[in-house]
């Protein structure tokens, strides 16, 4: 009798997880659209663009000026994170060749977000019942706040606006990102753990990520510039905190399952 044709046990076995690792791999590009998309209405991203909004309400920045000076931002702001990101995911990737200290950053990555998501979420209940900043954990410190303002300040200061606009963008996503990583690098892990995904699909949503990440800055400067005034953009920004830090804690932890589950 010829079996050849017959499927075996294994064969079954295999087929299955295969299937099963097809339907979590689908997870991979909406989970990363998702998470550029949080990052970009993080509350610490939020903050610093209503200041800064503020800013250019003070120093009158209109029209071509203000067109200029967006632009300038949002690529700066764009390149940067790019760059941080392509830094990040290089030495990710090296860390994978090592088995034991890769598994390491796994476990190590599972525990941080897991306290990333009970903190997210206590935030939003704080802040919910207190409408106070202070009582919100995952945030710039003010020392990092100051330099940032710091550097609006000398920016807008510049003689060039398109100088100016560089150095803010560049500057500021910087030393913001130690507050926006908390959604970026666990999305990298992620990234790399998706064994679907080769090198180069791998650099195509990072790529992704970031157009999310700069998507709802690209909406304020068109609003702004459309006649957005600071104050509706202050009070957006306020209701904007619970909702967004719900959003992260329940980001955290679907992203723990997804690390799990690869």
């Amino acid at each position: 009798m010829d079996t050849g044709a017959l499927p075996c046990a294994g064969d079954k076995y295999i087929s299955g997880n295969e299937i099963f690792k097809e339907r979590i791999n689908t997870f991979t590009l909406p989970a990363v659209i998702t998470a550029g998309l949080i990052d970009g209405i993080n509350p610490c991203a939020i903050s610093t663009l209503v200041f800064f909004m503020s800013l250019l309400a003070v120093s009158k920045v209109r029209r071509r000026q203000l067109i200029l000076l967006g632009v300038t931002y949002v690529l700066a702001s764009f390149l940067t994170y790019l760059a941080l990101g392509f830094g990040l995911f290089r030495v990710l990737h090296m860390f994978s060749g090592f088995t034991a200290l890769r598994s390491a950053v796994e476990w190590g990555m599972i525990a941080i977000l897991l306290v990333l998501a009970f903190l997210s979420f206590r935030d939003a209940i704080r802040f919910r019942k207190t409408g106070r900043a202070d009582d919100v954990t995952l945030q710039l410190s003010t020392g990092m706040k100051q330099r940032i303002h710091g550097v609006m300040h000398h920016g807008l200061g510049s003689t060039s606006i398109f100088l100016g606009g560089l150095l803010i963008g560049t500057a500021v996503t910087a030393l913001e990102s130690v507050c926006t990583g908390q959604v970026y690098v666990p999305t990298l892990v992620l990234i790399l753990k998706d064994s679907a995904f080769s090198e180069s699909k791998a650099w195509v949503l990072l790529l992704l990520y970031n157009l999310m990440f700069i998507l709802p800055l690209v909406t304020v400067f068109i609003a702004v510039y459309f006649g957005l005034k600071t104050e509706v953009l202050l009070a957006w920004s306020r209701k904007n905190v619970v909702l967004s830090k719900a959003l992260l804690g329940v980001f955290f932890i679907l992203m723990t399952l997804l690390i799990v589950r690869f």
